[in-house]
């Protein structure tokens, strides 16, 4: 089935696991309000097509873990003698202080196989070896072995002796510990590569270091994700004496950063209909905050009739996309309710596909907190016409709408903002 037609932009997928689905079914809706980008997408028609992959959904993979070589006084004593420096090629990396090699692959058996990602590249006077293809075999009661392709062949290079191991077959998790020594074959090639002298050649048995490792895999069949479809809201109504806007200059939706950069790694936003996207800001060079043309409205101000009471309809459509997570939705028409704390919500039309399925509808996606508002304003023109100015109105999840997220959300857990500047005329 191919993908949405209509383009999106995103940005650069930063993951940590090799899998996160565990997280996307909880996050199935979370993309309802979610929007990232490198820049104002190009408008066009709001149409919804569902993503390459569909439903069912596949098995969970949890593939994650490290292992790290820390060199001993030994280690280093021996390199210091040959003259040899080692540099690490990534992903292989030094962050945590030690050298740390990336799991890549786990296959658990009698013996269990780890493979690892990144190298480690050793060099004396001008020459260099480069020892990949990294991978460690550890059988329960053996000595474990780091295998590496070493000059075109594959060698055990280190033996690991000492230490304990632990599997967890319930769990998927397996480590390793002991101390790392160089094998013959590998002292004898690094040797002739090298071309170290007789005082500088590297000796079978020679101490490489701490050997540390953990690897993580466990298979989870998975459920198909199921969506709780919130309840349609009563359309507001008019009451008498309201007064009919005229313009509103700022409809503005701001979405919650983290919520932003966990889209970023998938398909991204667009916007239709007349909707635009701010300008990429933060660190992460993303979009934030999204603007709807005005509609129409009305408002009754506040006064000795009661609190204010207004209405203000927006157009235009986001669309959000995380097609890996089976997150496919846009949202369009929003719907500004302003009244006091207990009786403002920002309502939109909803459309899902693939995990986030919901049928064509309205349904409320934040409460509003208009006395809680970064500041507010109201201006007599001075034409026979008043603004009324919202800036940043924070939005909560309402106890009636957390299905949207999966129940991931609790009620009033913070949620964006919204900025409204509506100006209606001052007569009857």
């Amino acid at each position: 089935m191919p993908r949405p037609s209509a383009s999106y932009s995103a940005g650069n997928p930063q993951t940590t696991r090799a899998a996160l689905s565990g997280f996307a079914l909880v996050a199935v809706l979370l993309a309802v309000l979610v929007g990232l980008g490198a820049g104002p997408a190009p408008a066009g028609a709001a149409t919804l097509e569902p993503c390459e992959a569909t439903k069912p959904t596949g098995p969970t993979i949890d593939l994650e873990g490290q292992l790290s070589l820390t060199p001993v006084k030994a280690t280093r004593k021996a390199w210091k003698r040959s003259g040899i420096r080692q540099k690490l090629v990534k992903p292989a990396n030094n962050l945590t202080g030690r050298p740390t090699y990336p799991v890549k692959a786990v296959k658990y058996g009698a013996a269990a196989r780890v493979d690892l990602k990144g190298a480690v590249k050793l060099t004396h006077k001008g020459r260099s070896v480069t020892v990949g293809g990294l991978s460690v075999v550890s059988a329960a009661g053996k000595p474990a072995r780091l295998r590496a392709k070493l000059g075109g062949k594959q060698i055990d290079f280190l033996a690991v002796k000492g230490g304990k191991r632990v599997f967890k077959s319930e769990t998927g998790e397996l480590s390793r510990v002991g101390q790392a020594r160089l094998s013959a074959k590998a002292a004898k090639l690094l040797n002739r590569r090298l071309r170290l002298t007789k005082r500088q050649r590297l000796k079978p048995r020679t101490a490489w270091g701490y050997f540390n490792l953990y690897s993580l895999y466990k298979v989870t069949e998975a459920e198909d994700p199921t969506v709780d479809v919130p309840e349609v809201p009563p359309v507001k109504a008019e009451p008498g004496g309201a007064k009919s806007i005229a313009a509103a200059t700022a409809i503005k939706w701001y979405v919650r950063d983290s919520f932003i950069n966990y889209v970023a790694s998938g398909e991204g936003t667009r916007v239709a209909d007349g909707a635009t996207a701010d300008p990429p800001a933060g660190s992460n060079n993303l979009v934030y905050s999204f603007n709807f043309p005005f509609a129409s409205g009305w408002t009754r101000p506040e006064g000795v009739d009661g609190p204010e009471d207004t209405l203000v309809k927006g157009t235009g459509t986001v669309g959000f996309a995380y097609c890996e997570h089976g997150i496919n939705f846009i949202v369009s028409n929003p719907e500004v309710e302003i009244g006091d704390d207990a009786n403002s919500r920002l309502i939109f039309e909803v459309t899902g596909t693939d995990n986030s399925e919901i049928p064509t509808q309205r349904a409320v996606v934040t409460k509003l907190l208009p006395s809680q508002a970064e500041s507010h304003s109201i201006t007599d023109n001075g034409d026979g016409t008043t603004t009324v100015h919202y800036e940043k109105i924070p939005g909560v999840i309402p106890e009636a709408s957390k299905g949207i997220f999966a129940n991931f959300y609790q009620p009033d857990d913070p949620f964006g903002a919204f900025t409204l500047t509506f100006t209606y005329a001052n007569g009857s």
